[in-house]
């Protein structure tokens, strides 16, 4: 579908927090500071806190009774821009986070077996919060996971805040504290190229191709050899 610059794209956010809603998380502010944005830029931004879900652990699309992850996979397939949010834990993503890259393993297999991934023509972006190192190590790890599952991923995709935020002060005090700082040009320049790119893609999209194994050697790294 062809998408003009007027036409609203639609951002999702795998919020993966600890804190169960109505908990305030971090995370959680820098996501609705961040689609504000995307808001700018003509894209309706949804935010999914993944802790208030029962996504159980396995590798299947859906895993039976009581799994709650085939309520949000076709959220994810039907948006053009998807957005992996995270606090840092110990230098990693949080466990929540890392459920996420096991369910979506299955959708991996499609584009290892067929050569087409049902990311393709999306964008992929990192939110990360917390008060310690690790967010750069965090981003490498995700971007990884996202290109191999064929999401396109621009310069500057990723936005974090790092130290301690206030917890005396209001949703809009925050929005005016980051206003101040660094995260309002990472959040401001990280909407306005995932927008650009995938509307770009929309217009020109990747060619549907099966992969051609010929010259791939075994152990290359998205490439299930046989």
């Amino acid at each position: 579908m062809d998408k003009s610059n007027t036409d609203q794209l639609h951002a999702v956010m795998l919020l993966a927090t600890l804190k169960p809603s109505p908990q305030r998380s971090n995370t959680d502010l820098l996501c609705r500071y961040t689609a504000r944005y995307f808001t700018k830029n003509n894209a309706a931004s949804e935010v999914i806190r993944l802790v208030d879900y029962h996504i159980l652990p396995g590798l299947k699309r859906d895993m039976g009774e009581g799994d709650q992850w085939p309520e949000i996979i076709p959220k994810l397939l039907a948006s053009d821009i998807i957005i992996f949010a995270t606090p840092i834990w110990w230098g990693l993503q949080s466990s929540l986070m890392q459920r996420v890259i096991e369910r979506l393993d299955t959708e991996n297999d499609t584009l290892l077996e067929t050569g087409i991934s049902p990311f393709a023509n999306k964008a992929g972006g990192i939110v990360i919060t917390g008060a310690e190192d690790g967010a750069q190590h965090i981003i490498a790890n995700l971007c990884n996971f996202m290109v191999w599952n064929g999401l396109t991923m621009p310069p500057a995709c990723s936005v974090s805040r790092l130290g301690d935020i206030p917890e005396d002060k209001s949703d809009e005090e925050i929005f005016a504290m980051f206003d101040s700082e660094s995260t309002k040009d990472m959040a401001e320049v990280m909407a306005r190229n995932l927008t650009h790119i995938v509307r770009l893609l929309h217009r020109d999209p990747y060619k549907d191709k099966r992969v051609n194994r010929t010259n791939i050697s075994a152990g290359a790294v998205g490439i299930r050899h046989k």
